[in-house]
């Protein structure tokens, strides 16, 4: 019996100098890095850092945190940040992010509002600490820009998860982003645009459905060498996306990778349920002169009369040889996605 509670007090005592070694760890590492970011030039402040959560967490508070890089003006705000990670497995950490938020842009300065806004990050239990998951979620988040525009997502998650089936180096890209709320002037301009033979656009305010995978495969994996490795996109593959947005439905699939000189290549294919509200949302959106409009829906009206059902327009997005186009339409040069030095 005195064995057994010798052996008890001994586990208590070294389960607790774990914590506390741990805890100054995570102290230590977290003012470290303000201090390193101050040195970069970037301003980096905060009101205090805690650790607690003893026995059995690791629950870092960090008070009245502000970032700001002087040489862009980006910056962000929040009155504290939490992360929170169980001792036993360190490398599975959430976040719990403050109900408001600023985050300042070159050229205006964004109120971030939210509820229940959390993340996760997943590793394996590994010496490289490669990406098993991340993921953002909450109940309402909603944005507000002093230039005016404001836009608004109820319940929604954001996750990209390790995919062995892809590879070492490939990853699933998941979201369900709606209902999202636009901005109530955004949609106004879009319904006043009026062609000639077409319908108004009649686009509510909230699109009411807009969710798919994306299967991603990166020149690395995503590990703690990530930073010098510095991983980019090799191959995209759009397994689902789904658009609901009043009258307007949209849904696409295709796979585009690197050709032999970086450029992206590939087909994608996309069909648009109700595409007469179409030219008029693009002539909002500026990327169709409303001059041009009219031309433009006339040959998305004879694309779609190729179809069984003339309402849906089914045209490929095809990236070759460094161009791009939608259908007949010309787009122009075909992304990049190896950088020039890879």
């Amino acid at each position: 019996m005195r064995k057994l509670l010798f052996l008890m007090v001994l586990a208590t005592v070294l389960w607790s100098g774990y914590w506390f070694v741990g805890s100054n760890a995570v102290r230590d590492g977290v003012n470290g890095w303000f201090a390193d970011a101050e040195r970069q030039g970037i301003t980096a402040e905060n009101a205090g850092v805690t650790v607690a959560g003893f026995p059995n967490r690791f629950d870092l508070t960090i008070d009245e945190l502000r970032l700001v890089d002087p040489a862009s003006g980006a910056g962000w705000q929040a009155p504290f940040v939490q992360v929170f990670a169980m001792t036993w497995k360190p490398w599975h950490i959430i976040a719990a992010l403050p109900p408001e938020q600023v985050i300042t842009l070159p050229d205006q300065v964004v109120t971030v509002g939210s509820t229940g806004l959390m993340a996760s990050l997943r590793a394996r239990p590994s010496t490289d600490l490669p990406l098993a998951e991340v993921r953002v979620a909450g109940t309402s988040l909603n944005l507000a820009s002093d230039l005016g525009w404001t836009l608004g997502l109820g319940e929604f998650t954001l996750g990209l998860r390790a995919d062995e089936a892809l590879g070492p180096a490939g990853y699933e890209l998941g979201f369900d982003l709606a209902p999202l709320t636009l901005d109530p002037r955004a949609v106004a301009a879009m319904n006043a645009v009026a062609l000639p033979d077409l319908p108004p656009a009649d686009l509510p305010e909230t699109i009411e459905t807009l969710w798919g995978s994306i299967y991603l495969t990166f020149s690395a994996p995503l590990d703690r060498h990530a930073g010098e490795a510095r991983p980019y996109l090799r191959r995209v593959e759009i397994n689902q996306f789904n658009l609901t947005w009043g009258a307007l439905g949209a849904s696409a699939s295709g796979v585009v990778e690197a050709d032999g000189n970086g450029f992206a290549a590939g087909r994608v294919t996309l069909e648009v349920t109700n595409w007469d509200r179409l030219p008029a949302l693009l002539v909002a959106a500026g990327a169709v002169k409303p001059e041009v409009a009219p031309t433009v829906a006339r040959g998305m009206q004879a694309v779609a009369a190729q179809s069984a059902d003339p309402t849906v327009l089914s045209l490929s997005l095809v990236m070759e040889d460094g161009r791009m186009s939608l259908g007949p339409f010309p787009l122009g040069p075909a992304p990049l996605m190896v950088p020039p030095s890879g």
